[in-house]
């Protein structure tokens, strides 16, 4: 077998694409049956007498994408094992199309029907990227007769799909690890599966390549009906792109459904031991976690500092948070010591999430509310018995924009108010005119808060910096009467 890869991959995909008039159209879907339907009944599984995983139960419908997550050891590469025969389970039973893959389907069936896609890959020949995907047609090919242009044909199909035709003629072993995975998945793909199981296939990658990778698999899952279970560590990259998540601990599923309903706060703490917030993500409208560091620290220089701490704890900081721009401020605060205060917030907001968290006085609106008048009035009242205010990185609308006139009359009160740039280079009107969708009304009021004795901020560090200074070292501007 070796020797027709080198032979006959090595004359016929060289011509990249050019398989003759012998060659025959790749297969479609439809011809090798239509997608697979997984269900897993009481399954345990053990290696020798340490038992892994118990009373494992669940189904994946034909065309389903699904995610298994939990914490290292929990045994999610151990099920995945179990699923594509390469651990016998202890008991219960795996069903393909409701036939038993462990007493009723034979190697040459599940190689046809089910394709792995594993964390490592052995590099022990310096095979090609062609020689590698034309592996993948092994359930295909005749023991005497070899690979025939249609297995040929099938290859370049999973090839392009996977963006690697123009890598055909390289050695695996000197590609990177974003090609080499796409390789991996592209010999996976030309063994025409109808259930793909992928373990942890994103990890070692860059950002970009994961996004690669997770997008074909959810535009195969979307335009062939391919059915798929994927193992991943990163909660937020399971969320955008699985239908249905299973969260695994001590031996067994402690949550599953859709993302909004396994990740939760709750199950996530329970499960990884961990803080986190959960919120909303701003495009897709999914679950997304944010961790928090387990001492109370925000970021570098965040810690309480020396003889700020005892006055901090009697000064109150109100914080215009919202659309997920101020998390790390208010975590940052608290830890520094301060009392915060915050809204007004959307509910469901995951500033509000993390508000809730820290356990922060919030004023608080119905979810995808505006700011009506008696939020603003609660604002107003949370500002004037603050000691400083604090505008985030806000994005304003018309719904939020009249917050902005609130902060305005406190600040013409002789209320110190600080505002966070929240983009690195970029000057304040600049940055605030980019989350500006009022038309500049947003903007206008910025320019007059600065007008007004505001004071512009870089970031969360700077922001800290600028409190302690006051409540440290307040300076009595002579000329207004009050502290800058």
């Amino acid at each position: 077998m070796i020797l027709h890869l080198k032979t006959t991959a090595a004359t016929m995909l060289a011509k990249r694409g050019e398989a003759g008039p012998a060659a025959t159209a790749p297969t479609k879907r439809g011809e090798a049956g239509p997608a697979a339907r997984l269900a897993v009944e009481d399954l345990e599984v053990a290696y020798g007498q340490r038992s892994v995983l118990r009373d494992i139960s669940f189904d994946v419908p034909a065309g389903g994408f699904v995610g298994l997550i939990g914490p290292n050891s929990c045994g999610k590469s151990t099920l995945l094992k179990a699923i594509s025969r390469l651990l016998r389970p202890v008991a219960g039973r795996v069903l393909i199309d409701g036939r038993d893959v462990w007493r009723e389907t034979t190697l040459l069936q599940m190689a046809r029907t089910v394709a792995v896609v594993p964390q490592d890959f052995p590099l022990a020949f310096p095979f090609t990227v062609e020689e590698t995907v034309l592996m993948g047609r092994t359930p295909y090919v005749g023991r005497f007769r070899g690979e025939q242009p249609r297995d040929l044909a099938q290859v370049r199909v999973a090839m392009r799909a996977t963006g690697t035709f123009d890598l055909a003629v390289r050695p695996v072993s000197e590609l990177a690890g974003g090609e080499r995975q796409r390789v991996i998945l592209a010999k996976a793909l030309a063994q025409e599966p109808r259930l793909l199981l992928l373990d942890e296939p994103t990890s070692h990658l860059d950002i970009n390549h994961q996004i690669e990778i997770l997008d074909l698999l959810r535009h195969l899952n979307r335009t062939q009906g391919l059915t798929i279970v994927i193992v991943l560590h990163d909660l937020n990259l399971a969320s955008i792109y699985c239908d249905r998540l299973f969260l695994l601990a001590r031996g067994g599923i402690v949550a599953e459904g859709p993302p909004q309903e396994v990740l939760t706060q709750a199950h996530l703490e329970d499960v990884y031991g961990s803080r986190v917030l959960v919120g909303r993500h701003p495009v897709y409208g999914c679950p997304q976690v944010t961790l928090l560091s387990q001492i109370g620290r925000g970021p570098a220089g965040s810690e309480p500092r020396g003889s700020a701490t005892k006055s901090c704890a009697a000064t109150t900081v109100h914080v215009v948070a919202g659309g997920g721009s101020s998390s790390t401020l208010l975590e940052s605060l608290v830890a520094a010591g301060y009392r915060v205060t915050a809204g007004p917030l959307n509910a469901g907001d995951s500033d509000w999430h993390a508000g809730r968290t820290l356990d922060l006085e919030l004023v608080t609106v119905p979810p995808f509310s505006v700011v009506d008048g008696a939020a603003l009035a609660k604002a107003k009242s949370a500002m004037k018995a603050a000691n400083l205010v604090l505008i985030g990185p806000v994005p304003f609308g018309h719904g939020n924009v009249g917050l902005l006139a609130t902060v305005l009359d406190a600040a013409r009160d002789g209320k110190p108010v600080g505002l966070l740039v929240g983009e690195a280079g970029g000057d304040l009107t600049t940055a605030v005119s980019r989350r500006d969708f009022t038309g500049g009304k947003a903007t206008a009021f910025v320019r007059d808060l600065i007008l007004a004795g505001a004071v512009e901020l870089s970031g969360v560090r700077e922001a800290l910096e600028w409190c302690d200074a006051l409540i440290i070292e307040p300076r009595q501007d002579t000329e207004n009467g009050r502290r800058k």
